[in-house]
């Protein structure tokens, strides 16, 4: 194999598939990104098994003998970032032993790229297109709510359900569900469970401004944008049946400014952020306002926020930061609560009726 490409756009590259190297094998070649130059043009490739990242074919780059070699991704990363600005030529020999030169001179040894796990090929499955920003902004305002570890592996991912002219995106981690909900344009039926880790790249590599085409089948599901594609395993399993929690039954609702609660929760958070045992946020509602406490060993703050509010007067208890997790994903500038006692689930879904929407977080006792 022999190629040239300007630093910059190789180091580009470099970044986009980086992150899918695994970090945690017995596999040297794991460890590795895939340089392969053919008829298609010079790509990179990484893989951990659960998920991949090849380049576009890299425009710009010039391929003079084909070939295909798989490089140590730190070492070969360390060593074009040192390189001196401009074309840097690569050039493999037979036993992939690897020269990289750009007025200085470097040799690695290489593995065989031919050995290197290539992403899998979806050939038969479902296809739709999403405007990027969208979907981004979708999962970026419910990933929060994934379980990190769990004895349910599905709740480590998100639930994309297709239902019609909707598609629902809905994280659950045992603590609080975050859902979020688009139309389509087109229709079907479908649920599936992306892991987190693949939807955090997802966000990271997806241009907000372009269209987004997904594939999926039962195993495998596929993010292609104009720079390159992002393949991953979905999550096996059944997913938690969230529906039911959403219920209308309610004894107290308050509408509330947001930026109001979130800055209150945020003061709180810094006492409490202070002290290794895990304090409550109380909060306190009655005769319009809601009364926001936290107390530990090192102090106390009391805030009051006036609220527009119907029905019984409530003093529940909260973690600060799940619910200054969902106060930062939504952009409307109120609120509406619903409680059931102080012993339920807190219900937060739009003030202007959207239904775009809706967030629960369980209450901790006091």
């Amino acid at each position: 194999m022999h190629i040239s490409c300007d630093k910059k756009l190789l180091m580009d590259n470099i970044n986009i598939v980086i992150k899918c190297v695994s970090s945690r094998t017995t596999s040297p070649i794991l460890e590795c990104i895939l340089l392969k130059a053919d008829r298609k043009g010079f790509r990179l490739i990484a893989n951990d098994l659960e998920q991949s990242i090849e380049t576009a074919n890299i425009e710009g780059a010039d391929v003079y003998t084909l070939g295909e070699v798989a490089l140590d991704a730190k070492m070969f990363f360390d060593f074009v970032r040192s390189m001196p600005e401009g074309k840097i030529d690569i050039e493999c020999d037979d036993k992939f032993i690897t020269t990289i030169k750009n007025g200085r001179t470097i040799k690695i040894s290489g593995l065989d790229g031919s050995e290197f796990p290539l992403p899998k090929e979806i050939e038969s499955g479902e296809c739709f297109k999403i405007n990027g920003g969208i979907l981004k902004n979708m999962v970026k305002k419910t990933i929060f709510s994934i379980a990190v570890m769990d004895y349910r592996p599905t709740l480590t991912g998100e639930l994309f359900e297709f239902k019609g002219h909707r598609l629902n995106i809905v994280a659950v981690d045992g603590h609080r569900i975050a859902f979020r909900t688009q139309l389509l344009d087109d229709s079907r039926d479908k649920k599936i469970i992306v892991p987190g880790k693949a939807l955090n790249e997802f966000t990271r590599l997806v241009e907000d401004d372009k269209e987004t085409e997904l594939y999926f089948n039962e195993k495998f599901i596929q993010f292609k944008f104009e720079k390159c594609t992002l393949t991953s395993r979905l999550l096996e399993g059944d997913y938690l049946e969230y529906g039911n929690m959403f219920t209308n039954d309610f004894k107290t609702s308050v509408q509330i400014n947001r930026e109001a609660l979130l800055n209150s929760l945020e003061c709180c958070m810094l006492l409490i952020a202070r002290e290794i045992k895990k304090v409550e946020v109380v909060l306190e509602i009655s005769d319009g306002v809601m009364k926001v406490n936290a107390e530990n060993s090192i102090g106390n703050i009391n805030d009051e926020i006036p609220v527009n509010f119907d029905g019984e007067d409530l003093k529940i208890g909260f973690s600060p930061k799940y619910l200054i997790d969902v106060c930062r994903a939504i952009d409307e500038e109120n609120i509406n609560m619903y409680f059931l006692g102080n012993l339920s689930p807190c219900i937060i879904k739009s003030s202007v009726g959207s239904e775009d929407f809706k967030y629960l977080v369980l209450p901790v006792k006091i």
